[in-house]
Parts: C-alpha cells; structure tokens; sequence
C-alpha cells in the first residue's frame, strides 16, 4: 500500500513540477519569439510582465515538490522493505 501511495504522490508531484516548469518556459519562449520578431516594437513592461509570468510557474512548479519528495520517501522505504524481506526470506 506504501508503494502505491508513494508511486502516485510521486506522479503527481512530477506532473505539478512539470507543468509549473512548463508555464515558466512558455513565457520566456514567448518574450524570445516577440524580441526576434520586431526587435524594436517591443511595448514597455514586456520583459516584466515575462518576468512575473515566469515567477507564477515557478511557484506552480515549486508546490509539487513536496508530494514529491513524500512520494519517494514513501516508495523507497516500501520497496527496501521488500528486498530486506526476500533477503531473510532467503537466508533462511
């Protein structure tokens, strides 16, 4: 049950980090593609409002981290709770 729980929170927190991470870079592809195309046109507060954007997905990304890390904890302590189990298993 650890396993499965620690799997899932594991998934969810990647998904969260990743889309988080994925905000983030969407709004510095889009503040490149804007600076490549009219270098010049550019209205004033662009790179601001990048900036914040970019901020958002950072903190988005940042709240998956701690189910994540649950999530690991959880799955590597079943899964040294199994081999530990076959090893006495084993040697008995």
């Amino acid at each position: 049950m650890r396993m499965l729980s620690g799997l899932i929170l594991m998934l969810a927190g990647a998904g969260v980090m990743l889309y988080g991470i994925w905000l983030a870079l969407r709004q510095l592809v889009g503040l490149y593609q804007g600076a490549m195309s009219d270098p010049l046109g550019q209205p004033e507060g662009t790179e601001a409002a990048a900036q914040q954007g970019m901020i958002e997905g950072v903190k988005i990304g940042a709240v998956g981290v701690v189910p994540f890390l649950i999530g690991v904890y959880l799955f590597r302590g079943a899964v040294a709770r199994r081999l530990r189990r076959r090893a006495q298993r084993r040697a008995r």
